[in-house]
């Protein structure tokens, strides 16, 4: 069936993309067996708390000593709940759990191989820390970053030592999303992103290798799919008819309980970082902006889109129209479900299209296989790009034409599918494993 073609190509990705050799061809993994984690909140317990469970020993930093009992206590709480699961024992839990020391001072980090950072997402800030960390490493010794939205490039800019240094983006939760993304940056080695590949694929997880740019991969593709949900409010789709689509088609969630789930101010920051970076088309969509103006933050508040009881999900909010006022249509006809799965993948595809141009990823199976691991793209569809060529490139190019006259400029098509039109080729055909 086409499901099952669709999940052997899959697998098969996700098989090729564990081998470091061929991931990183002409690079030398060197063995990790002690880490350095500075910050120990929810991200830098949750690394080292995975470390740990592969039998890594980790030395936890932070500047409060609240701070480092806090990233303590999530690693406790993750290796309780593996127990509950029976996925180890307690004694088993326990051991492991020793491996993890933490503190504010940089005891443990010259003998580490490895040293991930994972503070506030502020460049300053990073800068500062990853400057200091780096003076007290060993110079074998790999620093990265766990950043999901700051430059790679930028960072590097403040390190002596700048071919040691990459990004390593884990996706929250640590201990059960799939995906890494190695982020290699202008200056950075080889035997660097060896490293940080393989130690990816020690801790269990897929590693995709990516270069520095907005958003990376997931991130960059989410961007525009999340503010198209915002556009679709705007023309009067109901939060409940959005998500609604989106299951239907396939994913884990609709864009507008990921962005509750996310947290609407992190939602709202980080539509703010891709609009700098990526122009016009970003734009955030009115009802956001509306609602980013507001006391609502998901989740964590229990009012976003949807209401929350006790941090379980209880129903769209009936008053989330009122608190996005005249963002939001209420004349007209709203968007048939078939308009509305047409803007949300397609936001997706054209942007995805942008990323293979920048050559943020070398092959549209890197692209697919980041989709699937970090976003929950659907594994039967085969990948986002996969999808596409599913339709021939030139109604592609048609139906963006037509979205882009109807809807708004952001729908222009990316100059790769005109290309892909004009070549009467696929994405795959064009950015194969050899292109």
């Amino acid at each position: 069936t086409p499901a099952h073609a669709s999940l052997l190509h899959v697998f098969h990705l996700r098989e090729a993309a564990r081998k470091t050799a061929r991931a990183v061809p002409g690079g030398t993994a060197r063995p990790v067996d002690r880490i350095g984690v500075i910050g120990a909140g929810i991200m830098g317990g949750g690394i080292a708390q995975l470390a740990a469970y592969r039998d890594v020993d980790v030395r936890m930093k932070d500047i409060r000593d609240d701070a480092i009992a806090g990233g303590l206590q999530h690693a406790r709480e993750l290796f309780d709940a593996a127990v509950s699961r029976r996925k180890l024992r307690p004694s088993e839990a326990d051991r492991k759990m020793t491996r993890i020391r933490g503190g504010l001072d940089w005891h443990g980090f010259p003998t580490a191989d490895l040293v991930v950072e994972a503070v506030v997402e502020r460049l300053d800030v990073k800068r500062a820390v990853l400057t200091e960390a780096e003076g007290v490493l060993d110079d074998r010794a790999v620093l990265a970053t766990n950043t999901s939205s700051l430059s790679v490039d930028a960072m590097a800019e403040a390190l002596a030592r700048p071919e040691r240094f990459c990004g390593v983006h884990f996706f929250n939760p640590v201990h059960r999303m799939p995906l890494v993304e190695i982020v290699r940056g202008a200056a950075t080695d080889l035997d660097t992103v060896a490293t940080a590949h393989a130690f990816a694929v020690a801790l269990g997880k897929v590693p995709v290798v990516c270069r520095d740019g907005p958003g990376f991969v997931v991130n960059r593709i989410l961007g525009p799919y999340l503010n198209e949900a915002g556009h679709l409010l705007a023309d009067g789709a109901s939060v409940e008819a959005i998500d609604r689509v989106a299951v239907e088609f396939g994913m884990p969630m609709g864009p507008l309980r990921l962005m509750d789930e996310v947290g609407l101010d992190i939602a709202r920051h980080a539509g703010d970082s891709m609009y700098a970076a990526l122009g016009e088309r970003l734009e955030p969509a009115a009802p956001l902006v509306a609602l980013g103006e507001t006391d609502r933050l998901g989740r964590k508040n229990g009012r976003g889109f949807y209401r929350y009881d006790k941090g379980r999900e209880a129903g769209v909010d009936p008053d989330v129209l009122n608190a996005l006022g005249e963002a939001v249509s209420r004349d007209g006809d709203a968007p048939d479900d078939g308009s509305i799965r047409e803007r949300l993948v397609l936001s997706m595809v054209n942007e995805a299209a942008r990323i293979l141009e920048d050559r943020i990823v070398a092959t549209a199976g890197e692209l697919d296989l980041a989709m699937i691991m970090g976003s929950g793209f659907p594994p039967f569809r085969g990948g986002l790009l996969r999808f596409a060529d599913a339709h021939h490139p030139r109604s592609l190019l048609e139906m963006l034409e037509s979205l882009a006259a109807e809807v708004g400029a952001r729908f222009e098509p990316a100059p790769t599918i005109r290309r892909l039109a004009a070549e009467d080729r696929g994405f795959y055909a064009a950015f194969g494993p050899g292109t």
